[in-house]
């Protein structure tokens, strides 16, 4: 994963891709949905971090090691999704000798797509990059952010109050986890609203290139992306239907979902991965995409 507080950025150019929506192995079982009362009190809110990076990305261990100690993430109150984009650039492909690819479409999907592109800078590709809450750091600018201004936007988000609770629970058996996302609102809420449902993978040790050129074979990867459980890059629908969502509103959604054996290179290994839930404003709410909630539970639960 990346992010950078007082280091050096340097500009890279990588090559902008555009593939289709892409889901693999999950099917969706029927929505419940129901009222309860008392209404309970909004929980404190979780941040989402989704940041690019790449195995030849000289500038992002330092990055990776400043947002490992921001303290939102140490106390597990920030989530980090660390993508790799799917692509021939120098800085994306992995060094020489490197047991595992991480690059992946769907990522590129997510950087490509109008979340992060059409309000990106010239510096598209800049790695380390990408977004907090996917919020801008100031009202009207760009959501796609140097590494250096995570760490004072992660504390602006973290005190937020939120509209809705989201709860995400994971039992894994054989292959196949059942992932239930349970939505509970707190406030009225009119606007509609997407979830997105992530798997990412700790403590894979492989190759990673260091500033001068200098390659550690023993580096290990956290937050590394590893698959979307729903359609990339802007989720499921959450009650379309409804003009407005009432306080005590509850929406329980589950979803069977295969777990990828592998990435391009490497084996996935389910008992490191973690799965990361979070609500947001739908593509129709462009240019605001902003994450409303976030959670996480392991993969093969408690």
């Amino acid at each position: 994963m990346i992010a950078l507080g007082g280091c050096t950025v340097f500009l890279f150019q990588g090559c902008k891709e555009v593939p289709p929506t892409i889901i693999f192995g999950t099917s969706k079982a029927a929505d419940s949905t129901y009222v309860i009362s008392p209404v309970p009190a909004a929980d404190a809110h979780n941040v989402l971090i989704e940041e690019f990076t790449g195995e030849s990305c000289s500038n992002c261990p330092a990055a990776h090691a400043e947002l490992d100690a921001d303290p939102h993430v140490v106390a597990g109150t920030a989530f980090v999704i660390s993508y790799y984009q799917n692509s021939n650039a120098p800085i994306n492909v992995p060094p020489a000798g490197a047991g595992y690819d991480f690059r992946d479409s769907i990522a590129s999907t997510i950087s490509s797509s109008s979340i992060y592109s059409t309000n990106a800078d010239a510096n598209y590709n800049t790695l380390p990059g990408g977004g907090v809450d996917r919020a801008p750091l100031t009202s009207g600018t760009t959501i796609w952010l140097g590494a250096n201004t995570w760490p004072g936007l992660i504390a602006t988000r973290s005190s937020v109050a939120d509209s809705l609770n989201l709860a995400v629970t994971s039992l894994f058996s054989a292959g196949v986890a059942t992932i239930t996302a349970t939505i509970t609102y707190t406030q009225a809420v009119s606007t509609k609203q997407n979830i997105s449902i992530a798997i990412v993978e700790d403590s894979i040790k492989d190759y990673q290139e260091k500033p001068l050129g200098v390659v550690d074979t023993a580096y290990v990867f956290n937050d590394v992306f590893v698959d979307m459980v729903t359609p990339a890059p802007f989720g499921d629908a959450i009650l379309d239907t409804l003009a407005t969502k009432v306080p005590g509103r509850v929406l329980r959604k589950v979803y069977t979902y295969t777990l990828p054996v592998s990435f391009k290179k490497g084996l996935v290994n389910p008992a490191h991965c973690r799965v990361i839930a979070f609500v947001h404003q739908p593509q129709t709410a462009s240019p605001d995409f902003h994450v409303i909630q976030s959670q996480q539970t392991k993969l093969m639960g408690p």
